[in-house]
């Protein structure tokens, strides 16, 4: 099975280049499932019923979040209903969101699970217990892809080690920087430290960086506004075995995407 995965879509210039390109790169890689982290959908912060359907309409399967996911409080009834919206699992039960998702198609399954990280980030529980708790009851004869949405990239890569041989796919988010460390683990689960972004990569992270820049360099506080320049998808593609789920291929793509 091919599953294509998509770095955070930073706004309405992230969405318009996932729309603009997502047909042909499903067609290009024949992909079975697609998934996207869309906790800075609407503008760079969470996401709104209105930015998260035209995905779904397009062929989007299942989408992640992050620590930004309920930045917006009219959709948090929306995040709440719409059981494809995967939320961190180690935040609180509380929170809106689902805590994994199945999707079948076409004969082929495959599970999707998010966590965030604890190293410079938002407080959360450990997620490495809350991996090791959905797993007990997890169904383990289909691959599972987990996006771990964190800071570290030594946490990050520690999780990767940790999941070897039990997740299929460890893919990160949150930094909005593509790394350049894809590689299958010993154990045949497939890692990349951070997909990156997709968006205005003439940008500081999403933000225009002329307001970053002044920001830095008088520490006074600043409204950010998203980039509209330098658009670019940043994306990974994962071959899974359709008999043990185990990874059998990864690879990054960055596609400049014109308007």
């Amino acid at each position: 099975m091919i599953v294509l995965f998509f770095g955070d879509v930073y706004g309405k210039p992230g969405r318009f280049a996932l729309l603009q390109k997502l047909p042909d790169l499903m067609a290009e890689y024949k992909s079975d499932f697609v998934i996207v982290n869309v906790e800075n959908l609407a503008d760079g912060r969470g996401l709104t019923e209105k930015t998260l359907k035209p995905l779904f309409n397009q062929g989007v399967d299942v989408v992640t979040g992050g620590n930004h996911l309920w930045d917006r409080a009219e959709s948090l009834e929306y995040i709440a209903h719409e059981k494809r919206i995967i939320k961190p699992i180690n935040y609180p039960a509380s929170a809106p969101g689902s805590d994994s998702y199945i999707i079948t198609k076409s004969g082929l399954t495959l599970g999707v699970m998010c966590l965030t990280g604890q190293i410079f980030m938002p407080p959360c529980d450990s997620p490495f217990h809350a991996f090791d708790r959905l797993w007990e009851d997890a169904d383990h004869s289909i691959p599972w892809l987990v996006d771990f949405h964190a800071e570290s990239t030594s946490e990050k890569r520690a999780f990767g080690w940790y999941v070897d041989g039990r997740a299929a796919v460890v893919v990160g988010t949150h930094t909005h920087i593509q790394t350049a460390d894809e590689e299958i683990l010993p154990q045949k689960t497939a890692y990349l430290t951070d997909v990156g972004m997709t968006g205005a990569h003439d940008s500081v992270i999403g933000v225009k960086k002329e307001i970053i820049l002044e920001k830095l360099r008088s520490a006074v506080p600043r409204r950010y506004e998203t980039s509209d320049k330098g658009l670019m998808i940043n994306a990974a593609v994962f071959e899974l075995d359709n008999d043990s789920g185990r990874a059998l291929s990864i690879k990054r793509l960055r596609i400049p995407v014109e308007r």
